[in-house]
């Protein structure tokens, strides 16, 4: 099995004839692909067999543990290396115009490969989401082909820069296939891959305000232990706490009038979940879980904790949506957070796309924002395994007064996988 990049002028059907296929066998290795005339730059292909040679000779150094040597600064200082990035300063700069919008970036040339990483910002607010992209870019002359033992293609750690303490390890706790393949590279072409951390540590804590730095590097035989890194500041949060109340004063209080029961009440930001049944253990029936709206959806026993998840597509052709009104606190930053996992019938890859959105309405129930993310294609969960899904609302409009989680789940033609949800959350970080 081998991957091609996506470089710039291809179509799907060159890609097929380049490598001895039919546009048929192309889309066949590749359920993800539901339009066979829409592909992007830097988008992975599955090459099921390559007919053409391996004009690249293999490297012959072992495949060692990454050992993930601290490093702070920016760029390496190779003899040369500046020289190289400025030969190629309009490849990186093309780099970032479709990066954009970004906060930070750093470069590092690493044999016949420029990286550049690119960072969302290097200031964020606590419990805002790092964005992280990491590009590749083949300045060899020729096609590069990089070589992986397993499904891993890169390894992320987050740093504290006082001593270099680890914080965060993106393959801990994670599985990967046990399936070697290849990553193609066209000349003069990039590969970019994306990835993000919600600033939780290796146990799942919200880490404090401070500096860190973040390391990077490519898992490819003979590349696992080139670092690219960037450091960045997370701003102290402000700790969630009731708002005093008044002294009350010795005056008569009114008469009071019975509130409509519909309407919400005011509601502090104490940092508690405001989500009722989140880990989905009670339910009304096996299609209803207590307190969420839900549509082709059924209960489920292989759960991230407790008894019970909740699984998306429990007619896996057929669209699904599980979602949930509560009351919110205008003007406050809150952290939504959940496990998800794709649930894999017989190992058929999935094709479907999974989404993720908050939609604030006033007191009258319109609409006035909305938090989208997504649609997330099968590629990017973990099968059969939960993993956490995390993000925050930023300010929500100051004429809200409730938020409404909805998770959609809508399959294409063939699609047989279907999406667990367990635990979860949304919490008022600040306000």
């Amino acid at each position: 099995m081998a991957v091609y990049v996506v470089q710039s002028g291809d179509t799907l059907g060159a890609i097929a004839t380049r490598y001895g296929l039919t546009l048929e066998q192309l889309l066949q290795s590749n359920p993800q692909i539901t339009n066979p005339d829409t592909i992007f730059v830097g988008q992975e292909i599955t090459v099921p067999e390559l007919s053409e040679p391996d004009t690249t000779a293999p490297p012959t150094t072992p495949d060692p543990e990454v050992t993930d040597t601290p490093v702070l600064g920016a760029t390496s200082s190779q003899p040369g290396e500046q020289a190289t990035i400025r030969a190629n300063q309009n490849r990186i700069n093309a780099v970032l115009a479709s990066a954009r919008p970004y906060g930070a970036y750093t470069t590092r040339v690493v044999d016949d490969l420029i990286y550049v990483l690119v960072i969302s910002n290097d200031e964020l607010r606590q419990g805002e989401r790092l964005r992280i992209r990491l590009y590749k870019i083949n300045i060899s002359g020729g096609e590069m082909r990089l070589r992986y033992t397993t499904g891993q293609r890169l390894e992320l750690v987050v740093r504290d820069s006082r001593n270099l303490a680890e914080v965060w390890r993106y393959s801990r706790g994670r599985s990967f296939s046990q399936t070697s393949g290849t990553v193609i590279i066209g000349r003069n072409a990039f590969a970019v891959y994306e990835n993000t951390w919600d600033q939780r540590d290796n146990s799942g804590r919200q880490v404090s305000g401070g500096r860190y730095v973040l390391n990077v590097s490519n898992v490819a035989r003979g590349l696992r232990d080139e670092i690219i890194s960037i450091p960045f500041r997370i701003l102290g949060g402000v700790t969630p706490t009731t708002t005093p109340r008044p002294t009350p004063r010795p005056t008569p209080r009114p008469t009071p009038r019975p509130t409509p029961g519909p309407t919400p009440g005011p509601i502090q930001c104490t940092g508690a979940n405001l989500l009722r049944n989140p880990s989905f253990e009670s339910w009304t029936s096996s299609s209803r879980p207590v307190d969420w709206s839900a549509t082709n959806v059924t209960q489920t026993t292989a759960a991230f904790s407790g008894r019970y998840a909740a699984l998306l597509g429990n007619v896996p052709t057929q669209n699904a949506t599980l979602s949930q009104r509560i009351p919110i606190v205008a003007g406050s930053n809150n952290r939504v957070s959940f496990r998800v996992a794709e649930a894999v019938e017989r190992g058929l890859p999935g094709n479907f796309e999974f989404g993720v959105q908050v939609l604030f309405r006033n007191r009258a129930g319109t609409v006035v924002g909305v938090v989208p993310q997504g649609p997330f294609s099968p590629a990017l969960l973990e099968d059969e395994r939960y993993e956490l899904f995390s993000f925050t609302t930023g300010d929500v409009p100051r004429t809200a007064e409730t938020a409404e989680l909805v998770l959609t789940f809508n399959p294409s033609t063939g699609n047989r996988s279907r999406v667990r949800i367990d635990f979860a959350e949304i919490r008022c970080l600040s306000r």
